[in-house]
C-alpha cells in the first residue's frame, strides 16, 4: 500500500499536516512519489480544495527541483482542474497550456493527446471552431498511437461538442464509442461519464425516462467509488430533466439534494448553478418569494466566489513571499559555509573562476531559453492566425453556398411555380364553360401555388441574411398582413410595431424566420377557424435581447384543455422552443384567442 493510500483515511486537517511534514522531512523527493501525488483523483478526494492547491503546488515545486517533465506537466493539469471546480476558467486554461507546452517539448505523446482534447473541451463555450481544432488534434494523435486509456474520455468530450451544436445523432455516436472502450477496459470510473453524457442527449430528445435512468446508473456507480462531486452533478442533471419536462416540484427535490453535497465538496461552480436552477423552478411555479430567495443566493454566492479568488491570490502571494524568505535564509547559510571553506582551503582563485564560469553558463542558458520562448510564442501566434483565416474562409464558403441555393430556389422552383399558375389560368380560360366544381378546384390549386411562392420568397429572404434587423422583420410582417387583408376584406387588421427603446435590435436569421412563421400561423388560424372580425398584431422590443409578440383575435376561441393539438400548434411550439423563447396561448370558447411569444 502506498503512503498516499495510508494517509487518505485520516482526518483532512491531520492529512494536510502529515503531508506537509513528510514533504519537509524528505531529503530527496522521488519521481514515484511525485507520480503518486499527481494520481490523486480530485473528484473523489475528501481533501478540501484549498488544501489540494497546497499539495499540488508543493508537488510541482518538487518535480521542478528534480527536472521531471512528466511530473511538472501533470501537476499543472491538477491545478488547472481545481481552478475549474472553483469557476476560474481563465486560470484553468492558463495552467493547462503550461502543461501542454511541457508535454510537447518532451514528446510525452499520450499526455499531449489527452490534454489537447481537454483544452478543446474547455474552449467549447467561447470558441467552438478553436475547440474542435484542439479536440481533433488530440483525437487524431490518440487514434494513431491507439491510446485506449485516453480515447474513451476524448470520445465522450467530443460528443459534448457535437451536442452543443445540436448534432445529437453525432453526439450519441461518440458517447457510445467512448462507452465501448470503457466496457472493453472495464474502467469503473469511466462508466458514470458515459452514462451521464447519454442521459443528457436523451433528455434533449424528450426521452425523459431514459435520460433519468442513465443519470441514476451513473449516480449509483459514483456512490460505490465515492465520487461526491459526480453525485452532486447527477442530482442536478436529474433535476434538469424534470425541469425540462415541466415537473417543477420533482426538479426542486433533486436540486436540493445536489446543493449540500456540492457545498460539502467545495464545488462552488455547481452550487452556484444549482441555486440558479432552483430559482427558475420556483419561478415556473409562480412562487415568487422562493424564486427571489434562490436568485439572491445565486448572486451572493457568485460574489463570494470572486472574493474567495481574491483571498486565494493574496494567500498565494504570501506563500511565495514566505518561500522566498526561507530560500534566502538557506542561501545565506550556504554563503557562510562557503566563506569558511574558502578561508580553510585558500583557493580564492579557483572559486572566482568557478563563479565566472557559472555566470557565463547561466547567461548562455538564459539566452537560449529566451530564444526558445520567443520561437514558441511566434509559432503560437502563427497557429492562431491560421485558425482564424480558416474560420473566415469557412464562413465565406458557407455564405456563397447559401446565396447559390437561394438563387437556385428563386430561378428554378420559383419560375416553375409561376409557370404552373400561368398554365392553370390558361386552362381555366379554355374550360370557362366547364363544371363549376372543376373551375373551383383549379382556382384552389392556383391559390395554393401562389401561397407556396410567397412562402418560398420568405425562405429565400431568411437564407440571404445572417442577421435580420427589426426594420426587415417589420416590413415582412406588414406585407403579410396586407396580403391577408386583401384575401378577406371583412376582417379588420391592425399592426403595432414598437422599437423606440431598442431601434438597433437585431435578430438572428433563425429567430427572425421563426417569429414570422408563428405570426403567420396564428393569423391563418384566426382566419380559417375562428371566424374573427378583428385581428391585432403587436410587437415590442427593448434592451438588447428582449422582445414580445402578440396576435389577438375576437373569434370563436376554443377549449384549450380538451382541444386535440394539430400540426399548427405543434409547429408553433417547436419554433418557439428552437429560439429559446416562451409561447402562451389564452383562449376560451366564444371569447377569442391570444397568442403571446416572448423572449425568456
Amino acid at each position: 500500500m502506498s503512503y498516499i493510500q495510508i494517509i487518505m483515511g485520516l482526518n483532512y486537517r491531520l492529512l494536510v499536516l502529515v503531508f506537509l511534514l513528510f514533504a519537509n522531512l524528505s531529503a530527496q523527493t522521488s519521481k514515484a512519489k511525485i507520480d503518486s501525488i499527481n494520481a490523486i483523483l480530485v473528484q473523489n478526494s475528501a481533501i478540501k480544495t484549498d488544501s489540494l492547491f497546497t499539495i499540488f503546488q508543493q508537488n510541482l515545486e518538487n518535480a521542478q527541483t528534480l527536472n521531471y517533465p512528466k511530473g511538472i506537466g501533470e501537476a499543472f493539469q491538477k491545478i488547472a482542474t481545481l481552478y475549474g471546480y472553483e469557476g476560474d476558467l481563465d486560470a484553468r486554461l492558463e495552467y493547462n497550456f503550461k502543461a501542454l507546452r511541457i508535454f510537447e517539448q518532451h514528446e510525452l505523446r499520450m499526455e499531449e493527446a489527452y490534454l489537447n482534447a481537454e483544452i478543446g473541451y474547455q474552449m467549447k463555450r467561447d470558441d467552438m471552431t478553436k475547440a474542435e481544432a484542439y479536440m481533433n488534434r488530440g483525437m487524431k494523435l490518440a487514434e494513431q498511437e491507439v491510446y485506449e486509456n485516453v480515447l474513451d474520455r476524448i470520445y465522450n468530450n467530443y460528443g459534448v461538442l457535437k451536442e452543443m451544436q445540436g448534432q445529437l445523432d453525432s453526439a450519441l455516436y461518440f458517447y457510445e464509442k467512448g462507452l465501448e472502450l470503457v466496457k472493453k477496459r472495464d474502467f469503473t470510473e469511466g462508466y458514470p461519464y458515459s452514462y451521464s453524457n447519454l442521459g443528457g442527449v436523451y433528455g434533449q430528445q424528450g426521452k425523459y425516462d431514459l435520460a433519468r435512468n442513465y443519470f441514476e446508473k451513473a449516480r449509483q456507480i459514483r456512490e460505490e467509488i465515492g465520487d461526491q462531486k459526480g453525485i452532486a452533478e447527477n442530482f442536478t442533471q436529474i433535476g434538469e430533466v424534470y425541469l425540462a419536462e415541466g415537473k417543477n416540484q420533482e426538479a426542486i427535490s433533486y436540486f436540493k439534494k445536489a446543493v449540500p453535497v456540492a457545498h460539502a465538496q467545495d464545488y462552488r461552480f455547481l452550487e452556484q448553478y444549482t441555486y440558479q436552477q432552483l430559482s427558475q423552478a420556483y419561478k415556473n411555479l409562480r412562487q415568487t418569494d422562493s424564486a427571489l430567495f434562490y436568485l439572491e443566493r445565486y448572486g451572493v454566492f457568485k460574489d463570494s466566489i470572486n472574493g474567495l479568488e481574491v483571498n486565494k491570490k493574496i494567500a498565494e502571494l504570501n506563500l511565495n513571499y514566505e518561500t522566498e524568505k526561507k530560500e534566502n535564509q538557506i542561501l545565506e547559510q550556504r554563503a557562510q559555509l562557503a566563506e569558511k571553506d574558502l578561508e580553510v582551503r585558500r583557493k580564492n582563485a579557483f572559486i572566482y573562476g568557478s563563479l565566472a564560469l557559472a555566470f557565463i553558463l547561466g547567461l548562455l542558458g538564459y539566452l537560449i531559453y529566451s530564444r526558445q520562448k520567443l520561437k514558441n510564442s511566434q509559432l503560437q501566434k502563427e497557429h492562431e492566425l491560421q485558425v482564424a483565416l480558416a474560420k473566415i474562409e469557412t464562413q465565406n464558403r458557407l455564405q456563397e453556398q447559401r446565396l447559390r441555393i437561394s438563387r437556385d430556389l428563386h430561378d428554378n422552383i420559383g419560375s416553375q411555380l409561376t409557370f404552373i399558375i400561368s398554365s392553370i389560368d390558361n386552362l381555366k380560360y379554355q374550360l370557362k364553360d366547364a363544371d363549376s366544381g372543376i373551375l373551383e378546384k383549379l382556382s384552389m390549386i392556383s391559390a395554393f401555388t401562389s401561397t407556396t411562392i410567397n412562402e418560398l420568397r420568405d425562405t429565400i429572404w431568411a437564407m440571404n441574411k445572417e442577421k435580420i434587423s427589426v426594420e426587415d422583420l417589420q416590413t415582412r410582417i406588414s406585407n403579410f398582413i396586407e396580403r391577408a387583408q386583401s384575401s378577406k376584406d371583412s376582417v379588420q387588421f391592425s399592426f403595432d410595431f414598437n422599437t423606440k427603446q431598442a431601434p438597433d435590435f437585431i435578430f438572428t436569421s433563425i429567430e427572425g424566420v421563426n417569429i414570422y412563421r408563428v405570426i403567420q400561423e396564428a393569423v391563418n388560424n384566426a382566419l380559417k377557424y375562428a371566424e374573427a372580425q378583428n385581428i391585432q398584431v403587436t410587437m415590442q422590443v427593448w434592451d438588447a435581447d428582449q422582445f414580445k409578440v402578440a396576435v389577438v383575435d375576437d373569434g370563436n376561441g376554443f377549449d384549450l384543455k380538451n382541444h386535440q393539438q394539430g400540426n399548427g400548434l405543434g409547429n408553433m411550439k417547436k419554433r418557439v422552443q428552437d429560439i429559446g423563447a416562451t409561447l402562451q396561448i389564452e383562449t376560451q370558447p366564444t371569447q377569442g384567442t391570444r397568442v403571446i411569444l416572448q423572449s425568456k
